[in-house]
Formats: structure tokens, C-alpha cells, sequence
């Protein structure tokens, strides 16, 4: 025999069980107004679904378009620059764009090396409608009435290191000649040039890693000359034929 046993529920019991459930559940004739009252709403079901589906959109597109425009290193912030295809470059020794600082001949011919990496127009371009965008006051130049001048920064870098390059071929030309007069000028401009392009590679911080020097002259010795490593780089080329495009002069700039 089981050990478990089912005790008998007595007659009284189960009357008042009966009469608990008569009280809890609701009467016939109201429970089927409530079905009434349902169905006749029930046409409105699929309407508020779909008006609820359409605020909750709107409101999750309302919240994407506040969010900042994702940027990569270096864009421009007021989406006036496109953006521009990015290359992988292997960084060459070249001696090119340094002269032998001895003859002028060489010196000139260095200078326009330098030079010639610039678009026409130097990298300027007029922006009228300048105050509607975050940028700093513009660039107002005599020969330029009206124009409301900004430049790319990368043409401005461009131009300090050729600014650098032809301050360090005068001076040690002077140097040579036993001529000792500097020109303050250009020495405040070269302190310009050091500062802002020490802005400019802080500011873009290129994680590349580097390796041993690969020039024959310093690949026995333990040091490193920036070449041979594979760098992530914007394509210059396009870069300066949209500020071709853009320019309002034909000069290159000095």
C-alpha cells in the first residue's frame, strides 16, 4: 500500500468551497461586457501599435542625429574639406629636398623642390560663409578683397619646413662667407615654424613602429632613420588637387 494517503474531504467543506468560487469569479452577464467592450476597441490595435512603432523611431533618429559625427584623425570638422582615400606608405630615404648648403645652385634648386609639393594656390581657399561653421576669423589679404581666406593646415606645415630648410642654407652660407649679421625676422618666423609643427605632430600622434635604419650607412649601427616602416597615410595627391580646384590665386606661396 502507498504510503501516501488522500484524506476525505467532508460534504461541508466542499459547499463552502463552492461558495468561494461563486464569490471570486465575476458574473456571466458582466464578464461578457467586458468581451464587449473589448472588441469594440479592437480595431484600434494595429493603428496605436503602429503610432507607438513611429515615436519610438523618431526618437531613436532624434538621438542619433544630436550625436557628433564620427571624425577620423585630422578631418576637418566642418565637413567644408572632403574626406580623402587613405594609403599605406613606406617612408624612403631621400636627399632631395636637403642641398648641399655650399653652392647656390644647389640651394635654388632644393628650394623648388619644395616648392613644387605645393598646390596652386598655396592651400588657400575662401570660405563666405565662414561664420555659419566653428572656425577661427579669417584671413583678410590686400590682393584678395572680399575673400574670406582660410588655408589647409597640411600646405601651412609644408610651407614652415620650407621656411626651416632655406633659414638653415642662408645661415650657414653667412657662416661660410664670415658674415655674422642675422635677420631677426626670419629667425621669430623659424621659432614660429618649430612650435607649430611640434602642435602638429602631437596633435596627429602616428603610432607607426619603426625599425633599424635602412640606409647603407647607418644599417651597421643601432638607430633608427625612419625609413622602411609602413606608415597609414592620407593621398596627398588628392588632397592638393581639391585645393587646386578650390584656390582663388594661381601663386604657390613662399
Amino acid at each position: 500500500m502507498s504510503p501516501f494517503n488522500y484524506a476525505k474531504v467532508s460534504s461541508e467543506s466542499s459547499h463552502e468551497d463552492s461558495l468561494e468560487q461563486q464569490q471570486t469569479h465575476p458574473e456571466p452577464g458582466r464578464l461578457a461586457g467586458w468581451y464587449k467592450a473589448i472588441e469594440k476597441f479592437q480595431f484600434l490595435r494595429w493603428p496605436v501599435t503602429f503610432f507607438l512603432l513611429s515615436v519610438i523611431l523618431f526618437c531613436e533618429l532624434s538621438i542619433l542625429h544630436k550625436q557628433p559625427t564620427s571624425l577620423q584623425l585630422g578631418d576637418e570638422i566642418n565637413h567644408i574639406v572632403p574626406k580623402f582615400s587613405m594609403e599605406r606608405k613606406i617612408f624612403h630615404a631621400d636627399d632631395s629636398y636637403a642641398s648641399d648648403h655650399k653652392t647656390m645652385a644647389s640651394i635654388n634648386a632644393t628650394k623648388q623642390r619644395w616648392k613644387d609639393l605645393m598646390p596652386r594656390g598655396g592651400g588657400f581657399l575662401d570660405v563666405p560663409d565662414y561664420a555659419s561653421h566653428t572656425l577661427p576669423p579669417p584671413m583678410h589679404f590686400p590682393e584678395a578683397p572680399g575673400k574670406e581666406v582660410f588655408t589647409i593646415a597640411v600646405f601651412h606645415e609644408l610651407h614652415c619646413l620650407m621656411h626651416m630648410s632655406a633659414f638653415i642654407d642662408k645661415l650657414v652660407m653667412k657662416i661660410r662667407n664670415k658674415d655674422l649679421t642675422l635677420d631677426e625676422g626670419a629667425l621669430g618666423h623659424n621659432d614660429h615654424c618649430f612650435n607649430y609643427l611640434r602642435n602638429a605632430l602631437l596633435c596627429c600622434g602616428d603610432t607607426t613602429l619603426e625599425g633599424q635604419a635602412q640606409t647603407p650607412e647607418l644599417k651597421d649601427i643601432a638607430g633608427t632613420d625612419g625609413t622602411g616602416a609602413v606608415h597609414v597615410c592620407r593621398n596627398y595627391e588628392e588632397i592638393a588637387a581639391w585645393a587646386e580646384k578650390k584656390r582663388f590665386t594661381d601663386s604657390k606661396g613662399n
